[in-house]
């Protein structure tokens, strides 16, 4: 079958015949890219003209596309060399008329994650006819001025932004990217640059500063390396830093020295290390401390004896407390304790929880430590009386002192006791008017406060009764469960040595003065 060619064709005019391209050389036509021997054979052509042999047109990139062929025809074919295609004139533009690699990715941008990893966001080139499927990076750590090989990606990621991954802390890289697909590579793209992120360095100069349960870490910060140093972690070790435990944060986050690490056992040796921590991670770990914890009281709550009430309606007032935690005690010593009786100060080493203090025929004060509250104020015997008593932390108008069961970490309060009833009408006043609490035509005598409860005073009397006696006092005090506490001579305690949950005891002292010491 005679292929039918175009007739006078113009020189390098290509044509698709039996899904081959034949180009025009001026003297014949050839199959492109083929030698003299594989031209039309005679009698194969109907309109063309046979002659010499042609060799085509190659461009070595687009750029150059112009001035190869600066006056292309309609079909004018050309081969570029760097990206291995080839284009088509078609009147107006040149367009690829067979499968190639992508074309390349642009806008790089980069974004550290890690100390060992990179975020690589680009756009995407034009696949050619074939999807991209990969892309492959290269990098160089030494300004741009040589790259290592192209590394594809695995796995494979054909999206942007792509992750790089398994580089090395604290170092600047510069990046470009070639995008795949089945015909190959694209060209390589221009480079974008990024700094992994990295950590601090160790903390020097450690010292400890010990409490019973809590130790002080004071130190000298190292470098941040660029990213503020937000917080600490810790490791522990108990035999002589043969091996620790793992490193734990610290929460609340605390990212300057001095540091404090809680829920420490007492009187036991301890070796520490740190290490710094921003947003690349955390850094290298110092060199170790040690320290041994002081043997102490975890906490003890003292409250001190409350006033009795006045005749005429005066209310007492309620005793004050006072709280301390982690005293330091050697094993064995002797410490003091006061149990204030009613109008009496309780004390215990250096704390001293006032009792209440009398308002006469009004109403008593609170101590004025700790959590005391005052009396409310009684009115004079000759009129109404007004209930008397200390108030505590929730109550109103004298109720009763609070106490929590003290075990765990629920801590009773030691506020003012019950307030007495209020006091008598005298004689000459017309019994009218009473509200509750007020006084009454009986003459009551007031009520005593509540013993043990931190004080608390009694209500006053009416016309000439006695008020009602003060409450007494207590102290309580809480300790790690390896210890054993010894109540002296003078002191009564109504619990001794009791479990208090979260590896603690308790004692109870309601009455009394002496000492107690521990083993």
């Amino acid at each position: 079958m005679a292929l039918d060619f175009p007739n006078s064709p113009s020189v390098n005019q290509s044509f698709n015949a039996g899904g081959k391209i034949w180009v025009y050389n001026g003297n014949k036509w050839v199959l492109l890219g083929t030698s003299l021997s594989q031209t039309v054979p005679d009698g194969s052509i109907t309109q063309a003209k046979l002659g010499t042999s042609f060799s085509g047109v190659t461009v070595t990139t687009s750029a150059n596309r112009s001035s190869a062929v600066p006056s292309p025809f309609t079909g004018q074919l050309v081969f570029l060399t760097d990206t291995k295609k080839v284009q088509v004139w078609d009147g107006s533009a040149w367009l690829n008329i067979t499968l190639a690699p992508p074309e390349t990715p642009t806008s790089l941008s980069a974004t550290a994650l890690s100390t060992t990893s990179v975020s690589v966001a680009f756009t995407a080139g034009g696949a050619n006819g074939s999807p991209i499927t990969n892309y492959k990076y290269a990098l160089s750590t030494n300004g741009g001025a040589s790259y290592g090989a192209f590394t594809a990606l695995d796995p494979a990621d054909a999206l942007t932004p792509i992750t790089i991954s398994g580089l090395t802390a604290g170092t600047t890289y510069h990046i470009k990217l070639k995008a795949v697909n089945d015909m190959g590579d694209s060209v390589e793209s221009s480079a974008t640059s990024v700094a992994t992120l990295a950590t601090p360095d160790a903390p020097t100069n450690l010292s400890a500063t010990p409490a019973v349960t809590t130790v002080n870490i004071s130190f000298t910060a190292g470098s941040n390396n660029g990213y503020a140093i937000t917080n600490y972690q810790y490791a522990l070790s108990t035999n002589g830093g043969s091996s620790y435990g793992s490193f734990t944060a610290l929460d609340p986050a605390d990212g300057t020295s001095p540091i404090t690490i809680t829920g420490l056992t007492s009187n036991t040796a301890y070796y520490v290390k740190l290490k710094a921590v921003n947003s690349g991670g955390a850094g290298a770990e110092s060199s170790a401390v040690s320290f041994t914890t002081l043997i102490g009281i975890d906490f003890f709550i003292a409250g001190g004896g409350g006033t009795g009430g006045q005749e005429w309606g005066g209310g007492g007032g309620g005793g004050g407390t006072q709280t301390r935690t982690s005293e330091v005690i050697t094993l064995g010593t002797s410490y003091a304790a006061v149990v204030g009786g009613a109008g009496s100060s309780s004390s215990f080493f250096s704390v001293t929880a006032n009792a209440g203090t009398n308002g006469g025929n009004g109403g008593g004060t609170g101590g004025t430590s700790g959590n005391g509250f005052a009396g409310r104020a009684g009115r004079p015997g000759s009129a109404r009386g007004s209930r008397g008593g200390g108030s505590t932390a929730t109550g109103t108008n004298g109720g009763a002192g609070e106490y929590n069961s003290f075990t765990g970490t629920a801590i009773g309060y030691c506020g003012g006791g019950t307030g007495g009833a209020g006091g008598g009408q005298s004689p000459d006043e017309s019994p009218t008017g009473f509200g509750a609490g007020e006084g009454r035509p009986d003459y009551q005598t007031g009520t005593a406060g509540t013993a043990n409860t931190g004080g608390g005073g009694g209500g006053g009397g009416g016309s000439n009764m006695g008020g009602g006696a003060g409450g007494s006092g207590v102290l309580v005090i809480r300790y790690q469960n390896t210890r054993t506490i010894t109540v002296g001579a003078g002191l009564t305690a109504s619990h001794t040595n009791a479990d208090a949950g979260g590896g603690n005891r308790y004692t109870r002292l309601i009455s009394g003065s002496g000492n107690v010491s521990w083993s």
